[in-house]
């Protein structure tokens, strides 16, 4: 599936269940079989409390929730603490409790893997991983390198669709259970403009340049749309923008 159409459907479904697959979905064409979301929607909530889906082995989950292994895992505690991209190695289950949890987990087909941490701009905290039953290797790492960027791209908008979910939860028919909807952002025309243009690609000065204003009141209008877009950074702003219908 084309990294654009992973988007638009991730955007635009409101079943969880359509939302999962095309996760699992593009995670797959990336040679990926495996794929785990999860999302703790509130600072004050414990990491067991964690809104998660994943295509896991049902038996792996079981025992690793059963273990308490959240509080064993390194990936979840990089995610807690960083927020760039963790490739998985052997090296990184240090102590014999993580060693223990490796093997294991490598006796289910998940052997080699990304994890990508998510952090919301009200401290909101998610892990996205994508793992296969490949042997760690210099092969492996360059491979993940390679679509890393797409990866990237796909957490973002993982994120700002799948907090619906998590926030909300979905109804039994498997549709949000929305009560009524929040009132758009009033984002001025120059704002829209900016945002436009960075949906295209283009950094700050180049759209101080089409737009024949300065670097500076670019970055003041940039400003102005992640504010009230509620975001940490333009990126996430044109996902949310998107999301909303602000933009085409």
């Amino acid at each position: 599936m084309h990294i654009s159409e992973s988007f638009q459907q991730l955007l635009q479904v409101d079943q969880e269940s359509a939302w999962c697959d095309a996760l699992f979905d593009f995670g797959r064409g990336l040679g990926f079989d495996r794929c785990l979301v999860a999302i703790v929607s509130n600072p004050e909530m414990g990491l067991e409390q964690a809104y998660l889906r994943s295509n896991y082995p049902t038996d792996w989950r079981s025992f690793y929730d059963t273990q308490k292994l959240v509080h064993v895992d390194p990936t979840v505690a990089h995610c807690v603490a960083h927020s760039t991209s963790l490739i998985w190695s052997p090296g990184l289950f240090r102590s014999s409790p993580q060693r223990v949890m490796y093997e294991e987990a490598s006796a289910y087909g998940l052997r080699s893997g990304v994890t990508l941490p998510m952090h919301g701009p009200r401290g909101e905290l998610g892990i996205l991983c994508f793992v296969n039953d490949t042997k760690p290797s210099r092969q492996f790492d360059q491979d993940v390198a390679h679509v890393l960027p797409e990866l990237s791209l796909l957490r973002d908008v993982a994120f700002q669709s799948g907090i619906d979910f998590a926030l909300m939860g979905a109804a039994p028919d498997g549709t949000l259970d929305l009560v009524r909807p929040a009132p758009l952002p009033s984002l001025t025309m120059r704002e829209l403009e900016c945002l436009q243009w960075t949906m295209a690609g283009k950094t700050s000065w180049e759209i101080g340049r089409i737009l024949n204003i300065s670097v500076s009141t670019v970055n003041f209008h940039v400003a102005g749309f992640n504010r009230k877009l509620e975001v940490s950074h333009r990126n996430q702003a044109v996902i949310k923008a998107l999301k909303l219908g602000l933009l085409q």
